[in-house]
């Protein structure tokens, strides 16, 4: 398995420039989707993920403005038209509600729902004319949880963040994403208002499961069902502005999954929402915010053997 060097191997292809940068730690973080094990029971192995990585931009496709915004999960969707995607998100539209709150939002902390904060979300992408979306999964009928694990594990993926054992590994990875546009005070701040509203996290995310039903009935055909489990080997972070991974085509390709995440929507969504000039902070927050959170989820989601992989604009 790949060791998390200081050196990364790039590969220029086309239009973008695909950044491997080895596994995501070199520790075990506490989720259970594991690349590690998947490669020892022989369903994939080193060979086929690098392969999949050096063939990446054949992979990525333009973004259809009109198609449903997707969560990062890299598991099939029967019903994707790979000729018409959404930028990819964690937790889709709802899920930059927390965001919101952690960077942006001046209401008192100890108040305030995750329920009433998704709504507002969504809310704001009609508004700005994006097309929100969320998904369940084929083993969450009947249940409370809706099978977005960026949904269903707000709760842990904030206390996730919270850990000591993992807040300087969760530091180095939001540094490796961020780059230069990454700011220690905007971290702090941010790692602050977690720290308060993990406090009282049973009471903000209390119901938080009934947000897929009030999307779905609030946008037509906004809910998608993914099949079958968890083989993401790869994290994928895409920073080339209108694309996005054909999630299908590459794990059917590879028999491996990948979680993928449209880095530029976040920044696209953060000029959208506070266009003005006096907010540039909250747009730096807002984003800071955003891959905190995401790296968080696949904290929470995986144990970190998965390859980290960045895709930048040439």
């Amino acid at each position: 398995m790949p060791k998390v060097t200081k050196s990364t191997k790039s590969t220029k292809i086309d239009h973008a420039t695909v950044i491997d940068y080895g596994t995501l730690s070199d520790i075990t973080w506490p989720g259970s989707v594991s690349a590690r094990n998947m490669i020892a029971s022989g369903k994939i192995n080193d060979i086929t993920i690098s392969h999949a990585i050096q063939a990446l931009n054949e992979f990525y496709v333009l973004v259809s403005p009109a198609a449903r915004t997707r969560c990062i999960d890299g598991r099939h969707d029967p019903e994707l038209d790979e000729k018409v995607l959404g930028a990819q998100v964690p937790g889709g539209a709802p899920g930059a509600a927390l965001a919101y709150r952690l960077g942006v939002d001046k209401d008192d902390l100890t108040r305030g729902t995750f329920v009433v904060d998704a709504e507002e979300m969504i809310a704001r992408y009609l508004r700005l004319g994006f097309a929100p979306g969320g998904h369940r999964d084929d083993h969450s009928a009947g249940k409370t949880a809706v099978g977005c694990g960026a949904i269903d594990g707000m709760d842990v993926i904030l206390a996730t963040m919270m850990r000591p054992d993992l807040v300087d590994d969760h530091k180095r990875v939001v540094k490796e994403l961020l780059g230069p546009l990454f700011n220690r005070d905007n971290y702090l701040r941010n790692m602050g208002a977690a720290a308060v509203l993990n406090g009282r996290s049973a009471d903000y995310f209390r119901g938080r499961e009934t947000i897929i039903d009030i999307l779905e009935k609030r946008v037509k055909n906004s809910i998608a069902t993914l099949k079958g489990e968890h083989q993401e080997a790869v994290v994928v972070v895409n920073f080339v502005p209108g694309t996005t991974l054909a999630s299908n085509r590459f794990s059917e390709t590879f028999g491996l999954q990948a979680f993928g995440y449209d880095l530029w929507r976040s920044m696209q969504m953060a000029e959208k929402i506070m266009p003005r000039s006096d907010q540039a902070e909250d747009r730096e927050r807002f984003i800071m915010a955003r891959v905190m959170s995401t790296v968080a989820t696949l904290m929470a989601l995986t144990d970190g053997s998965q390859r980290l992989v960045l895709r930048m604009p040439v």
